[in-house]
């Protein structure tokens, strides 16, 4: 039983004076924000940080993807709305066309989409069907070590071309 867990039976047993003044200051904490983000991250188990093959990453890589707002051709759209044809999705947020090419090669595994959002996390973000980004370029990260880091990253989690 994980940690999380058995924090939630412990809160749930016993009715004596100690354990309701713990519910009490446990309630009391979810009422502010960070606590109850931080909170709902655990029982979701979107907290979890797979460790990713290789090095230099990106800090993104491996995290849960945050679910952005994204400004497309076709209108506004959200990251969560793009995922639910729980396939690969390889986002470029700054219209990198060098990354786009690159994604194109595994366009039958990978979803391939431009979009701008307003608060940009990286470049370009490789998130995988399970909405853990596998690879991220960081803002302004030169096109040959993008390219060939992503090139990686693509054949890494979806085979070769």
């Amino acid at each position: 039983m994980s940690g999380c867990s058995q924090a939630q039976v412990a809160l749930r047993r016993g009715h004596d004076p100690a354990a309701e003044a713990l519910r009490e200051v446990f309630q009391e904490l979810l009422t502010d924000e960070q606590p109850l983000r931080r909170m709902g991250a655990l029982v979701a188990g979107s907290d979890i940080r797979y460790p990713m093959p290789g090095a230099n990453h990106h800090t993104l890589a491996g995290t849960f993807a945050d679910d952005l707002t994204l400004h497309t051709d076709q209108g506004t759209t959200s990251l969560a709305a793009l995922m639910h044809t729980a396939r690969p999705l390889f986002l470029d947020l700054a219209d990198r066309p060098e990354l786009r090419e690159s994604a194109q090669d595994w366009q039958q595994r990978v979803d391939v989409h431009t979009a701008k959002t307003d608060d940009r996390p990286a470049d370009a973000l490789l998130i995988r069907p399970d909405a853990h980004i596998a690879w991220a370029a960081t803002i302004d990260e030169p096109a040959d070590s993008a390219v060939t880091a992503l090139r990686e990253a693509l054949s890494g989690w979806f085979g070769t071309p």
